[in-house]
């Protein structure tokens, strides 16, 4: 008889329950709410009310948060209604000596996310995701042009802060558009840099009273932009005409763009079978109708981490990030954006997107 691999031996049902990492979550979680052997969890230290409808979170992760890079995002969780929900924000601070995180957040009427992000009170604990993203400019070469819009300066914020700290400070042109002043995220924070920055030229665009920025204003605001490294980060339709432009120019290698674009998928009830994409837009597998995922994801040679396989021990829990799935144990239909789902009760009713 062949000899067990290490990470067979471990999952054995003869080990049970020492190998139960949600039993000993549940009994860690008991004593400190941030302790954990598998999730990054944060204390909250503050919420700061930025200007209308913003708020910024500090958090304190835990020792399982493996730091990030400065425009980087993650994901945090809130139960909402009884639902895990999930949101990816930028984070909008440079890192700092004392491990702080700071979220700053749009909060929406109609967010379910942003609505509990706005109960949160000092010592919540709340669940993050690893940092992620490639909208980082670590060490720019030549002169930058920054263009944001709304909550997009957030990302920005984090990379001039982190330039200033670490006396990169590249020649800098921020155009930030907003509906007036009192609109205007983080300005304190731009008021600060600029403060210890003289050279950062900071360009507001007042749509209330000036109305939208346009192809002609921004060349205005900017004569120099073909000659600059270009970061870009709004709503999307703020992104998408701007990119159309840079195109237009011949300069999209130029263009570095953020963005959490929702990946839209059709619920399709009597399709034979339904696609499981990995977060970068990769096929990974399968799963026909009526099919949990976690039974598919093992036929397609995949080894998701799995217990009970009846939705009791919430082993096999994973973010789905778009698409719709039925849960077999309630009965119910997801909603079609992030959201923690359990794979063993689980069949798709449309195509998804899964952070496996």
């Amino acid at each position: 008889m062949l000899p067990m691999a290490p990470a067979m031996f471990w999952r054995s049902p003869w080990l049970k329950p020492l190998n139960d990492t949600t039993a000993w979550n549940s009994l860690l979680q008991g004593v400190n709410a941030t302790w954990s052997l598998t999730e990054v969890r944060a204390r909250v230290l503050r919420s700061v009310q930025e200007c209308r409808d913003v708020v910024s979170l500090y958090l304190k992760p835990n020792r399982l948060f493996k730091g990030f890079i400065p425009g980087q995002h993650l994901a945090l969780t809130l139960p909402c209604k009884g639902v895990l929900q999930s949101r990816s924000f930028s984070l909008s601070q440079a890192p700092g000596a004392g491990g702080v995180l700071r979220l700053t957040i749009k909060l929406k009427a109609d967010g379910v996310l942003s609505q509990a992000v706005a109960k949160l009170k000092r010592g919540a604990v709340v669940r993050l995701s690893q940092a992620g993203g490639a909208f980082t400019h670590a060490r720019p070469e030549r002169g930058v042009l920054m263009l944001s819009a709304g909550s997009g300066i957030t990302p920005m914020i984090a990379m001039l802060q982190d330039w200033a700290k670490h006396d990169t400070r590249p020649d800098v042109l921020m155009i930030h558009s907003c509906r007036d002043e009192a609109d205007w995220i983080l300005r304190e924070d731009l008021r600060t840099l600029v403060h210890q920055w003289p050279q950062l030229k900071i360009r507001p665009v007042f749509t209330a009273a000036e109305g939208r920025l346009d192809a002609e204003r921004l060349q205005a605001l900017a004569p120099d932009f073909a000659l600059r490294d270009t970061l870009l980060c709004g709503p999307e339709e703020f992104m998408e005409w701007i990119a159309a432009f840079y195109r237009k120019q011949g300069l999209s290698r130029q263009l570095k763009q953020e963005h959490f674009q929702a990946r839209r998928t059709e619920i399709r009830p009597d399709a034979a079978r339904y696609e499981v994409f990995a977060p970068d837009g990769r096929a990974v597998f399968h799963a026909l109708n009526g099919q949990p995922l976690l039974e598919a994801a093992e036929a397609a040679g995949l080894t998701p981490v799995h217990g009970c396989r009846r939705g009791i021990c919430k082993t096999c829990t994973c973010r789905k990030l778009g698409g719709t799935v039925h849960n077999q144990l309630t009965d119910t239909l997801s909603g079609s954006g992030e959201e923690w789902i359990q794979l063993c009760v689980s069949t798709p009713v449309s195509d998804l997107h899964l952070e496996l």
